[in-house]
Parts: structure tokens; C-alpha cells; sequence
């Protein structure tokens, strides 16, 4: 569940539940019945809370029998029968009370010609009616408002309406409530695939498509969602054209580039020392452009298509094999390559011997960086289910803004435009990519104390895992 289908669910619910609240308390509030209505449109009074409340009881009687409406007084809260009395024809409380004394002094003031009467007293307001219910009985109902230090019958018609009216209003809050989680979930469903689907395109999965998840609906969705298909669609198409441009002009810049070393070295053979100054800086050249050539013919595209892990190799052995392997350029550059392995054995399923390549490819761009008298450090760290290589150098970092654009082809960073420190920009690219291919992350972050380091996560098989701990 996302933080927008609680956001909208939340949302929707409260002004729905706000509305039925607010709408029930101010009918309550400002009396808003047919006896108060008719009562206004006659002389413009309102009327006390008292006065209210005795409405409301005989209009709740007025359409039952004597049975009913004891059952009823009965059923009431044991603290509202104290403001409320039902006398019948002997001027006796259908409940056995006694009488208090404004409620007996204003019984002979109730008659058929006179319906209503009001007495006040030194601390009490008593209200009553007489009503006629429907097997023929006549009652007399009374209400009583408290003088101070009680509660007033404002009080008791708030705290009955409050008694009665909230399992509607909590009946009402519950299906408002569904009726907005079904809408917030229609609504945020469609916005949570469209994530995902961005999510895959920005890791570089352009198959993906969503358009026929929305085949039932007709509405922006529908079309945005046919919209982004579309878009993906053309993506990955100019994304393979554009692979395949760059390995095609690979392929036929071998070929004339062959024979321009060749047609080099016979000129070398034939130059008698008289040009060999040029020649070396042809030779320096199409050396240069080989080398791009070869790189970019190495550079392995996202996608699976010939591409197994049908190798195993051991990570520690491909580290110790690097480690030897580049000792001696370390040591002509003035740098100290050491290395931090825990385990005597980490096997991984691979293809072919292309892991070596990434970790050339990390440690090579850390000694082009490395300044001499430095240290450049290769760690292997053995998670639960990955293994966790670190390259640690000492140079002088990366901008932050840009420590994931390193990882594109033939970027390079403003420190390093010229060819001889920075390269041409394939190194961690090849290594980025093939780290994809065996399910593994690569990222590059500034050290605290300088320097820049790269770590390659690379996840393991439970029967391929690492060996004991040395």
C-alpha cells in the first residue's frame, strides 16, 4: 500500500466523515424539525432547549400506545428520567415516581382547550403538553429544566442525540469509508503501475509494457498508459539501433585499421630512422583506436540474449590473479596495492572470464587517479547471500552530482577530458554492465578521507557460496 492510496483514502474519508458529522450535529443544534419549523413560520420564536426537548417526547409518543410507551421510558438512560414525566389520567407517573411540586401545579393548567402551559418557578422551567396516542389514552408530558449546579435541558437533549444518533453516524463513517477505500484504490492501482513501469525503464529494462492492464478502462489512464507504451517502445528501438550502429562501425573500422598497422610496420621497417618520429605517433594513434574498437566490441549489452551463467569461478583466485598481475605498473606509478580477503574460497557462477575484467577495469581507473606514495586497497566482504567487493583509492574523488554518470559510456569527468588520465570512458562501463549480467550492483561513492570507492555487490546461489574463514 502506498503512501498516495493511504493519502487519497485518508483524505476522502475524513471530508466525507466531517460532512455527515457537522450535517447531524448543526440539524441537532439549531432544532431543525417540523414543530420548530412551523413554530418560526408562525411568530419568528425560537425555542428553549426545554421547550425542544418536549417536543421531541411527544412526538416520539404521540403515534404509539400506553405499553409502548412505557417500554420506552424504561429503555431511556437511567439519568434522563429525572428531566421528563408521562402522567396519565389519574395525574400519576406512568413509572410510580412522585410528582415534583411545578409539575403538579401546572397539571390542572393542561385541558383540551389549553394544550400548553408553561410555569417558572425560583430555579426551574416546567414544560408540558398533552398528547393523544393512537389506542385513544390521553398523557400529559412534562420536561424539566434544572436551576444551576445541574445540568440544563440543553444538556440532556445533546446527550440524548449523542445516545442515539451514533451508530448512524458510526454506520454512516463505515461506508463512507469503504466506498472511499474502493475509490482510492482505483485511483492509486493505476498511478502504482505506472511507477513500477518507470522503475523497470530507469534500470534499463525498455521491454516493459502496461497498456493492456488498462484494456477495461476508456478514461486518461487508459490513453497516458497506451501513451507510455508507445514511448518505451520507440526507446528500445533506438536504443538497439544505436548498439548495433556502434558495433557495426566497430566491425568495419577493424578491418582498415588492420591494414593501416600493417602498411605501419612495413613503413617502420623502410624508414631508415628518417621518419620515425611520425611513425611512432601514427603508431600511438591506431594503437588508441584499437584499443576503443576492442573495448566497445566487448561491451555487453542488458539484456540476456547469449548470455548464461553456465561458469563457475572463485573470486578470490580472480582478486589474488589481479592483485600479481598489477603489481609492477603499481609499483612504476609509486603505489601500493594491498589486499583484505577473510575467506580462502568465494565461488560464483559466471560466464567465462569477464569478472576479471570488471575488477580490472575498477582497479586500473583507481591507479590512472592514484597519486604516488598512495595506497590503493581491495577488500572482499561476504554477505548473507552476496558477495561485497570494495576498490579504495586515494585520488581525488568524483563530484558528487556526477558519481553515477561515471558508469556511462564514454563519460568522463572534467578532472579527466585529456586521454592520458581519464581514458576514453569504456572501463567502467564494460564493468557496469556485465556486473548487471551476473544479477549484481556496482556503485561508486566518496570516501570521508579521500578518494573514491567503487563497491561491486555480486549475489551467490546457496550451493555456491564462500569457503570457511580464515
Amino acid at each position: 500500500m502506498t503512501r498516495l492510496y493511504l493519502r487519497v483514502f485518508l483524505t476522502f474519508w475524513c471530508i466525507t466523515a466531517v460532512i455527515i458529522v457537522t450535517t447531524n450535529v448543526i440539524v441537532q443544534w439549531r432544532g431543525d424539525n417540523p414543530d420548530n419549523t412551523l413554530q418560526q413560520l408562525r411568530g419568528g420564536q425560537e425555542y428553549e432547549p426545554a421547550q425542544r426537548f418536549l417536543f421531541q417526547m411527544a412526538g416520539s409518543i404521540v403515534n404509539r400506545n400506553s405499553a409502548q410507551v412505557l417500554a420506552d421510558m424504561r429503555a431511556m438512560p437511567e439519568w434522563s428520567r429525572q428531566y421528563f414525566y408521562i402522567v396519565d389520567s389519574h395525574n400519576e407517573d406512568l413509572l410510580g415516581r412522585p410528582l415534583p411540586e411545578s409539575v403538579r401545579h401546572l397539571i390542572p393548567k393542561i385541558n383540551p382547550s389549553h394544550p400548553f402551559n408553561k410555569i417558572v418557578g425560583d430555579d426551574h422551567k416546567t414544560w408540558g403538553r398533552q398528547v393523544t396516542l393512537n389506542d385513544g389514552k390521553s398523557l400529559k408530558v412534562f420536561t424539566i429544566s434544572s436551576g444551576q449546579g445541574a445540568k440544563s435541558s440543553g444538556d440532556i437533549v445533546w446527550q440524548l442525540f449523542i445516545n442515539n444518533i451514533w451508530p448512524l453516524l458510526l454506520a454512516s463513517i463505515l461506508v463512507s469509508g469503504t466506498a472511499c477505500f474502493f475509490l482510492a484504490r482505483h485511483f492509486a492501482h493505476a498511478l502504482s503501475t505506472l511507477q513500477k513501469a518507470t522503475h523497470s525503464i530507469a534500470k534499463g529494462d525498455l521491454s516493459v509494457r502496461i497498456s493492456q492492464r488498462f484494456n477495461n478502462r476508456r478514461d486518461e489512464i487508459a490513453s497516458l498508459a497506451h501513451d507510455f507504451d508507445h514511448m518505451t517502445e520507440r526507446l528500445q528501438k533506438a536504443m538497439a539501433e544505436q548498439k548495433r550502429l556502434i558495433k557495426d562501425v566497430s566491425h568495419e573500422l577493424r578491418t582498415p585499421l588492420a591494414r593501416l598497422q600493417v602498411a605501419l610496420a612495413l613503413a617502420q621497417q623502410r624508414s631508415n630512422g628518417e621518419v620515425d618520429r611520425e611513425l611512432a605517433r601514427i603508431k600511438q594513434a591506431a594503437d588508441y583506436l584499437n584499443d576503443v574498437i576492442t573495448d566497445i566490441l566487448a561491451l555487453p549489452v542488458l539484456d540476456d540474449g547469449g548470455w548464461t551463467l553456465d561458469d563457475t569461478t572463485d573470486v578470490v583466485a580472480l582478486l589474488n590473479a589481479l592483485h600479481d598481475g598489477l603489481q609492477q605498473e603499481a609499483c612504476r606509478n609509486g603505489v601500493t596495492l594491498t589486499l583484505q580477503i577473510p575467506v580462502q574460497e568465494a565461488l560464483l557462477a559466471t560466464h567465462g572470464n569477464m569478472l576479471y575484467g570488471v575488477f580490472d577495469n575498477v582497479t586500473r581507473n583507481a591507479l590512472r587517479h592514484t597519486p604516488s606514495g598512495s595506497t590503493i586497497t581491495t577488500e572482499l566482504e561476504v554477505g548473507e547471500s552476496e558477495y561485497l567487493i570494495h576498490i579504495q583509492d586515494t585520488g581525488p574523488g568524483v563530484p558528487e552530482q556526477q558519481l553515477s554518470d561515471i558508469f556511462e559510456p564514454f563519460y568522463r569527468t572534467d578532472q579527466a577530458r585529456d586521454r592520458k588520465s581519464g581514458g576514453y570512458g569504456l572501463g567502467l562501463a564494460i564493468a557496469q554492465r556485465t556486473v548487471a549480467l551476473h544479477g549484481g550492483q556496482i556503485e561508486a561513492s566518496n570516501r570521508p578521507e579521500g578518494g573514491l570507492c567503487v563497491t561491486i555487490r555480486l549475489p551467490y546461489s546457496p550451493d555456491v557460496s564462500a569457503g570457511d574463514y580464515v
